[in-house]
């Protein structure tokens, strides 16, 4: 499971100068959401928003996009569709990130998880073994030979990646494919399944009741 946690505040008090807060870990349920506002006092009613004051997530980037005001239900939906992915998606994932494209909001990252298939990552680090790569492994080019030890892999890696558009990430080096990049989540319809955020039911408080009815007679005054 992917470490995804959300450090809630309570932002009226938060406003107030008072620190009221929890971790939140995702994916989560609409139980665990109720206890951690009851911890933080957002109740609905005197207090009904939360501030994210720090994230601990274990896929580099994804916290820098979500920002102070993510929704609890779309952190839910992201956090959702990373556990659904194999560490090979996952490193896709990161990569990416890193890549740029579509990194900036929740909605991106949502989309993101749905379009891994768009993208290729190769395992190197650099253009002289990105040149080596194309000519050993996919065999790009047929050089003799005796051309290899005098053949130019990093000029034609470094190349190849600007032709490509492509870039160096700490996974790997990333190209994207020409297929359109599929907006599967429009940044407001949240699928129900992920829909988790809900205040704490309120306790109704009543004055206890005499077991004198309304229509008893009062005693009569001496």
């Amino acid at each position: 499971m992917v470490e995804f946690t959300a450090h809630i505040a309570n932002l009226g008090k938060y406003n107030a100068g008072v620190l009221a807060d929890t971790p939140l870990s995702f994916p989560t349920t609409t139980e665990q959401v109720q206890a951690a506002l009851r911890v933080i006092g957002v109740d609905g009613l005197r207090y009904g928003e939360i501030i994210i004051l720090d994230y601990a997530i274990g896929v580099k980037g994804v916290a820098r996009a979500l920002g102070q005001y993510a929704h609890v239900d779309e952190l839910n939906y992201l956090a959702s569709r990373l556990n659904e992915l194999d560490p090979e998606e996952l490193m896709k994932f990161a990569a990416a990130i890193e890549f740029g494209e579509y990194a900036s909001s929740a909605e991106d990252l949502i989309n993101l998880t749905h379009n891994l298939d768009r993208y290729e990552l190769y395992p190197v680090q650099n253009a002289e073994e990105y040149g080596n790569w194309l000519i050993d492994e996919l065999q790009a080019i047929k050089l003799p030979e005796e051309a290899l030890d005098y053949f130019d892999y990093e000029s034609y890696g470094r190349d190849t990646s600007i032709n490509e558009g492509g870039m160096f990430t700490s996974c790997g080096y990333m190209l994207a494919g020409p297929e359109p990049f599929r907006k599967v989540y429009d940044g407001q319809h949240i699928p129900e399944q992920y829909r988790v955020f809900q205040y704490p039911i309120q306790q109704k408080i009543t004055a206890p009741r005499s077991n004198r009815s309304r229509d008893s007679p009062r005693p009569k005054r001496p």
